[in-house]
């Protein structure tokens, strides 16, 4: 069997993890598997921080609403991505190299996981780290959000250098776990607030449009959701990402959302945190929130380092090292600037609901449309192979992409996040096929990809001179 695989793979992993190159045949998960890595990056604080927010902002309907529209949103765009993922055995990177070309798959991979996850997201959860430690020991100078921030997230950086495998392992531990912590958080809701008809005619004290919490929803997992072909090329069937994708996301994404929004609500706008604390959920309870956190921030700067890599001649070691002292500075700075104020946090989410399902529009469009219309089969579309000529630059993903992600999330009434993703995919059809019709080329510049995918010339380089990556 191994002597056929070697005969049909031919391409040469130079990275490692498959980045730039399609997952070998054996290495290709389960259903059960595909669903576990999903869910394993979902269940983090950062899920019940964003159903806390909820329940700071909107009574317990519109909550339930919310919850269960921007998950839907998020569904949609994930399932179309991981199922590209799926067929061509590619990650994010490589896909987003036909919409947006060669450079342009490097940049938007890099903007929507190196910085996203491995800066951005890394950077939200260590100061979401330092809340929670303030939270639970609020008189001590260690426990200072800023301070917290700052040893949290060397910590979570050194973890996540010397020990990432068995991390992501116990990571998947933490989704029973956080299941059961967030039915607990819904209990103990339900109780503050003196039972559930009690609930629903709780008012938040400054509540936002029904619009901007679900532009919130979307932003929390949107990052993901556009890059599910990370986790979708490991799968044995195309159509197995796609499922585990949508069940993990419509019944357990608006579960946690509800569950500690049901917490805040009924406790009447506390912090998730602080609320778990003062309703008595235990330190234990605390405790596996901390675990969960750490297990996921380290997932994060793993992701950004996979992209950054292909941009900057370094190790991934060296590159997480690098991501985690500037996440941990920007988390910290974030600490002594805010505090514990929610503000950061939203105001993060909503830039991520406004611009990046733009990306993914562009991309779904490419795939689902201007493919078809060009009467390429689906397990052909994306297809990776030997002496393929790629673009350098796809100008019509650029323009599509930016324009799409302004109008959508700053100048078009509705749900920016939706707003956004259809901008970026009606653009993007319109402009390709038109220019196909009038013979006008998409691409500036063409690649010829080889037996190592593509991966950057001194990443070549350097792995024929047999040096470590």
């Amino acid at each position: 069997m191994d002597e056929e695989h070697k005969v049909k793979w031919p391409w040469v992993d130079a990275l490692g993890d498959y980045a730039v190159v399609p997952v070998h045949p054996k290495e290709r998960r389960t259903l059960t598997n595909q669903f576990l890595v999903f869910t394993g990056v979902l269940a983090c604080i950062a899920a019940l921080w964003g159903g806390g927010a909820l329940g700071t902002q909107l009574n317990l309907t519109n909550l339930i609403i919310a919850a269960i529209v921007g998950s839907a949103i998020v569904s949609v765009i994930g399932a179309l991505t991981a199922y590209i993922g799926g067929h061509t055995g590619t990650s994010t990177y490589v896909n987003l190299s036909r919409p947006f070309g060669r450079y342009g798959g490097f940049l938007w991979g890099l903007a929507a996981a190196g910085i996203t996850c491995g800066l951005g997201w890394f950077a939200v959860e260590t100061w979401l780290f330092g809340v929670m430690i303030h939270d639970l020991a609020p008189n001590a100078w260690w426990a200072n959000v800023g301070v917290a921030s700052i040893w949290g997230g060397l910590l979570m950086m050194t973890t996540a250098v010397i020990g990432y495998k068995g991390l992501s392992f116990l990571s998947y531990l933490t989704v029973p776990l956080f299941i059961v912590l967030a039915g607990v958080a819904f209990a103990m809701g339900v109780y503050q607030g003196g039972g559930i008809e009690k609930i629903f005619s709780i008012k938040p004290v400054n509540p936002v449009p029904l619009s901007v919490a679900i532009t919130s929803v979307v932003g929390l997992y949107i990052a993901g959701a556009t890059i599910t072909a990370d986790v979708g090329r490991f799968a044995k069937r195309p159509r197995d990402p796609v499922i585990a994708w949508v069940v993990q996301v419509m019944v357990i994404m608006p579960y946690f959302l509800v569950g500690a929004g049901m917490l805040t609500l009924g406790m009447g706008g506390t912090r998730i945190t602080a609320a778990l604390l003062i309703a008595g959920a235990g330190l234990g309870a605390y405790a596996m929130a901390i675990f969960g956190q750490w297990t996921t921030n380290d997932n994060n700067l793993y992701s950004g380092a996979l992209n950054w890599v292909l941009l900057v001649p370094l190790s991934k070691r060296t590159v997480t090292i690098i991501e985690g002292v500037i996440g941990t500075a920007i988390a910290a700075y974030v600490g002594f600037a805010a505090g514990a104020s929610l503000d950061p946090f939203i105001n993060f989410l909503n830039i991520l609901g406004k611009f990046v399902p733009a990306v993914g529009g562009v991309l779904i469009a490419d795939f689902y449309v201007y493919r078809w219309y060009k009467k390429i089969p689906a397990h052909e579309r994306y297809a990776l192979k030997i002496g393929e000529k790629i673009g350098e630059i796809n100008w019509a993903g650029w323009l599509s992409a930016i324009v799409g992600g302004i109008l959508g999330g700053w100048y078009v009434p509705g749900i920016a996040a939706l707003n956004s993703l259809i901008l970026g995919f009606v653009f993007y059809a319109i402009i390709a096929i038109l220019c196909d019709k009038a013979g006008i080329s998409l691409y500036i510049g063409k690649y010829t990809v080889t037996k190592y995918g593509l991966a950057p010339t001194w990443v070549v380089k350097r792995y024929e001179r047999g040096e470590k990556l």
